[in-house]
């Protein structure tokens, strides 16, 4: 087994690791009383998008885990996977970077550790789905 296997064998791991931190987030945001007095048309569709980006994330881990050799290897189809969750993790990156403020809302010390380590795992996503896009069967 190459590095880049283990390596994605990590990172498909770790999305669904992000999937537990994700769970505190409308309980940490008070989503409940933060989203009251939305229209019900508008606050189900936030908690739908949420569900999706959810769905989103549970598929490229599982998929990861399920085909780490094949992406590793370069073969077409696990390229495009990877292609895919490169792009997926890209984006969530520079909307992390660009879009987000969250300082009001790491009002402590974990919360704040939380945002970092999770900022750190969206920029250690992107490096292992690069390498299996751009390098597949060089480590």
């Amino acid at each position: 087994m190459n590095l880049l296997t283990i390596a994605l064998y990590i990172a498909g791991a770790g999305q669904l690791g992000i999937l537990a931190a994700s769970a505190m987030v409308p309980r940490v945001l008070d989503w409940r009383t933060a989203l009251a007095s939305l229209h019900p048309f508008l606050r189900r569709l936030f908690w739908v998008y949420g569900v999706f980006i959810v769905l989103t994330i549970t598929a490229l881990g599982t998929l990861t885990l399920l085909h780490a050799p094949a992406m590793a290897a370069g073969e077409p189809v696990a390229r495009s996977v990877a292609a895919f969750t490169l792009v997926f993790w890209t984006a969530r990156l520079i909307v992390q970077w660009t879009v987000f403020d969250a300082r009001p809302f790491l009002t402590n010390g974990w919360l704040k550790f939380g945002y970092h380590v999770l900022t750190a795992a969206f920029v250690a996503l992107t490096g292992v789905y690069a390498v299996a896009v751009f390098a597949p069967g060089r480590y």
